[in-house]
């Protein structure tokens, strides 16, 4: 099953009848996060971290759009050269729509700059996951990241190997990356070690979900931040118009001018998972994900025993 398969079963189950949605099972105390006033993360930096344009702004981007409206400054770092997710176009004009695409997607989503990896789309396990990690290492070091967004690498049940390799990559960098003996010829360019302290995972299957975040106010961000997917989007929709087409089926939303379907595919697909899941939690819209915060361990112990140098 690709990524498509997965979210135009759902637009189906959603007209049809049946919406089905990934199983979650809750991690202990879920903590909702809520918007705050201000802007209280001033100075902080997230990097959202996917193999695939439309990963983040189906399942991170309301997140994300919330966190920069309260002082983050973000970046996107793309693993995938996504040359195989267009409807009818050859690989390498993929590669040109989606890049285009990838710079719209910066401007709705509200983020800095684009870091293009390039590794082929579905080959990323022909990849050693040695240099995928260096690559983001230097990465975090340079943007000095506090904060990342990517596929969970312990999510169950995911077919797509640029996904789980790009997780495992993301994790095991985001350890690393603070070494002071890993990759020391970074440190002669001006570099220092530097991890990022905060995770924000997701995932398409089963996930240990121990936070929530209410990104109603930040909706229709996420909205237009998928919608600038458009070379993606349109695979999806044509996918779905022909699956049903076997079936002797037609929805006319989706099947007259190229734009307006967008737009119907996208709000539904949307509204459908977010509101779902802010259902479950007393919200209007919300995202889940397995949140894995700064070490503070030695916290206690700092506050009542250190003294001035």
């Amino acid at each position: 099953m690709e990524r498509r398969d997965f979210f135009g079963g759902a637009l189906v189950g959603s007209f049809l009848g049946a919406v089905p949605l990934a199983a979650q099972t809750p991690a202990g105390d879920i903590v909702i996060e809520r918007g705050a006033s201000g802007s209280p993360h001033q100075g902080k930096v997230l990097a959202l971290i996917t193999p695939h344009l439309d990963d983040g702004p189906f399942f991170a981007c309301g997140t994300v759009a919330k966190l920069l409206s309260e002082g983050y400054t973000g970046y996107f770092i793309r693993t995938s050269n996504d040359e195989k997710d267009s409807y009818d176009l050859t690989m390498g004009e993929t590669v040109a729509a989606n890049e285009r695409d990838g710079a719209a997607f910066l401007k709705a989503a509200g983020l800095k700059q684009m870091f293009d990896l390039g590794y082929r789309n579905h080959r990323m396990d022909d990849v050693a996951r040695t240099e995928i990690r260096a690559r983001l290492i230097f990465l975090f070091r340079l943007l000095k990241v506090d904060t990342v967004f990517s596929y969970d690498p312990w999510g169950h049940y995911e077919e797509n190997p640029d996904h789980y390799v790009t997780a495992q990559a993301v994790e095991a960098a985001c350890w690393m990356a603070g070494g002071h003996l890993d990759m020391p010829e970074h440190f002669a360019a001006g570099l220092k070690p530097h991890s990022p302290s905060e995770k924000y995972y997701f995932a398409r299957g089963p996930q240990l979900v121990n936070r929530v975040v209410d990104i109603g106010p930040v909706f229709e961000t996420k909205l237009a931040a998928l919608r600038s997917c458009r070379t993606m989007i349109t695979h999806m929709v044509r996918d779905l118009n022909a699956s049903l087409a076997e079936r002797k089926l037609r929805l006319p939303a989706l099947s007259g001018d190229e734009s307006a379907a967008i737009h119907e595919f996208t709000k539904v697909a949307l509204e459908n998972r977010d509101r779902a899941i802010g259902r479950k939690y007393g919200l209007e819209h919300a995202e889940e994900f397995h949140y894995i915060g700064p070490d503070k361990s030695l916290a206690d112990y700092v506050s009542r025993n250190a003294v001035a140098l």
